[in-house]
């Protein structure tokens, strides 16, 4: 890090979030004088667990909100402000013929040597955290009447499954945009994109590509476009990935409830997608959860909901958060459909740009049900296993699925 060019010692201040670090200021930070930080990070490609940055000749991307520095006031009584700026630019750095997706509104774009600088100006209240994708794709634009659908790719992608998978992705996204509200206004387009490299499924199975979130679009494994990527393990693997512009993007999960609000609720986003196409595919969605997590529990046992998923090995993540994904269905066979909406909408609202947990999650649930949920919310979250009335009313459709 340097001050107004000078470099200075930044020192860690959280084993769980690299971003926080102090510094001291010599002269100190008089009031209302300006100062220039510099923080430099060297970004090694694929160095997190989901493969969050990557890098090659033909495209970058960094879609990590554990990345930029998080902005902190200075301790003291009197002290104001907090990790938000007011305003913030982002300029990315890539050759001409790349196409760049960034947060915020695109500012007029300048020649310099061999890169072209593009510039966004960030309202950091309203816009998304910082993210960068960029590559030398070919776009195909699959036109739908609410939300089109583009699938950037390094060669041209199969028309024939773009016009398949197209609408299907349109649909789910119109779905969560219904059912957990607008996580942000005026985009009516999805962005499919390839990576630049493999990306590791996050449950479990290496023989299987996988994604990456970033606010309405996802990163695919390059290994997808090879194969069908209108098939239906792969939409629900856009649908996932999708979800996590509510869950991740727009809302973070307190640490302890990751699972919970993250893995869980974009699982169960899959079945609110499911849902939208008709009664039985919800069905068949649950019958489908219910059998993956029978499989991983017999792999590792599935554990508490609420606890540092730090602590989980990742064959227990996996268990653990197919089981959050079914009290989330629990939670609309309990409340209804209508309430248990109108429960994600409050939440989605009120805590946009901002950390959610079990504890924002039972008041807005409580408050659309106008119930008390003790019972059910003990039940599921920290006793592990599924309640047997739960795996009895869908038995039968899972033994209909088998």
């Amino acid at each position: 890090m340097s001050v107004d060019g000078h470099d200075i010692a930044a020192h860690s201040l959280s084993s769980n979030d690299a971003r926080l670090a102090s510094a001291s200021f010599d002269p100190a930070w008089g009031k209302n004088e300006s100062r220039e930080i510099v923080a430099d990070m060297d970004l090694l490609p694929n160095s997190t667990g989901r493969g969050t940055v990557a890098v090659s000749a033909d495209a970058f991307f960094v879609a990590d909100q554990g990345v930029l520095p998080l902005w902190q006031p200075p301790g003291g009584l009197f002290s104001k402000g907090g990790p938000t700026p007011t305003q913030e630019s982002l300029t990315v750095f890539a050759p001409p013929d790349f196409r760049v997706i960034a947060p915020g509104k695109t500012l007029k774009p300048r020649a310099e040597k061999n890169l072209l600088p593009r510039t966004f100006q960030l309202k950091p209240k309203t816009d998304f955290p910082p993210y960068v994708v960029a590559g030398r794709y070919q776009e195909q634009l699959i036109h739908e009447p609410k939300i089109s659908v583009s699938f950037w790719t390094f060669a041209a992608a199969d028309a024939a499954r773009a016009r398949t998978a197209g609408p299907r992705i349109s649909s789910a996204m119109q779905a969560f945009r219904d059912f957990f509200g607008p996580a942000t206004e005026g985009n009516n387009v999805v962005r499919i994109v390839e990576a630049p490299g493999q990306l590791p499924d996050e449950f479990g199975d290496t023989a299987e590509p996988g994604g990456v979130a970033f606010p309405s679009g996802a990163l695919l494994d390059q290994r997808v476009f090879t194969q069908n990527f209108a098939s239906e393990r792969i939409l629900m693997l856009v649908e996932y990935e999708l979800a996590q512009t509510w869950f991740g993007w727009r809302v973070r999960p307190a640490p302890e409830a990751r699972i919970l609000m993250g893995r869980g609720a974009a699982l169960f986003a899959v079945v609110v997608a499911s849902e939208s196409r008709g009664l039985d595919e919800r069905t068949r969605a649950i019958a489908d959860l219910l059998h993956r997590y029978d499989a991983a529990r017999s792999v590792a046992a599935d554990k508490p909901l609420l606890e540092s998923a730090a602590d989980y090995s990742p064959t227990e993540l996996v268990s653990t958060g197919y089981r959050a994904a079914l009290f989330f269905v629990a939670l609309e066979d309990l409340c209804g459909h209508d309430s248990l909406r109108a429960a994600f909408r409050d939440l989605i609202h009120t805590r946009a740009n901002d950390t959610v947990g079990y504890e924002e999650l039972r008041a807005a649930t409580e408050a659309a049900c106008r119930r008390d949920l003790a019972e059910t919310f003990r039940t599921w979250i920290k006793v592990a296993s599924i309640p047997g009335d739960f795996r009895s009313r869908y038995a039968t459709a899972r033994n209909a699925q088998d």
